[in-house]
């Protein structure tokens, strides 16, 4: 078991005994053979890491820690092939990060505040996540799918990160613990050999 699974195994036990209703709108995972046959012809291949998340869930809401006041939603595969190759808005803010970093990528989750998330397949075991703001700075959220994974149950188990569920998102309450999000955050992509991202795509880390 990798420590993917087993970091989002925990999270999901976690979440049913202290949040039923976030763990309740994790849809079933998909298989192996599901996963190839829906990407078997895209233009870039997925990561271990993609794989390994779509095998535990197919989408799910409210779920990933927040970049600031962000909730990353993972849309079902299906929907984020269509998100990513299909719909000329978000091609043309893919075709401008593609640009710049000259790596393929792939949208895992929908754009909030015109907040746009990207995985980035480059043919590695792992994907950075990359995320643009609606002033079109692009910044590394995390330094892996593992990063974000851990980072998001260890802000759960703190009570850094809360549910809204009439808004439908998580948020930071305050500044203190927007700080301490932030420290476990970078402690997480360092771990996940952060320095070598920043070189090998030349994008701010914070």
């Amino acid at each position: 078991m990798t420590v993917l699974t087993e970091t989002l195994d925990r999270l999901e036990y976690w979440l049913w005994q202290n949040h039923p209703g976030v763990a309740e709108l994790l849809k079933p995972g998909l298989t192996s053979e599901e996963i190839d046959n829906q990407v078997q012809d895209l233009p870039v291949q997925l990561t271990q890491e993609i794989k390994e998340l779509y095998q535990w869930t197919n989408g799910c809401d409210l779920f990933f820690t927040p970049f600031y006041d962000e909730t990353l939603c993972a849309m079902p595969l299906e929907n984020a092939i269509q998100y990513s190759y299909h719909q000329p808005y978000v091609a043309s803010e893919c075709e401008l990060i593609v640009e710049k970093l000259e790596v393929p990528t792939f949208v895992m989750f929908p754009d909030f505040d015109d907040w746009i998330h990207f995985a980035i397949c480059d043919g590695n075991e792992s994907s950075p996540i990359l995320v643009v703001t609606d002033d079109g700075y692009s910044r590394l959220a995390y330094s892996s799918i593992t990063s974000m994974a851990l980072t998001t149950l260890e802000c759960y188990e703190q009570e850094i990160i809360h549910v809204n569920y009439d808004w439908g998102r998580l948020f930071i309450p305050n500044e203190s613990l927007l700080k301490e999000f932030n420290f476990i955050r970078k402690r997480n992509n360092t771990a996940f050999k952060s320095d070598s991202i920043r070189e090998r795509y030349k994008i701010d880390l914070e």
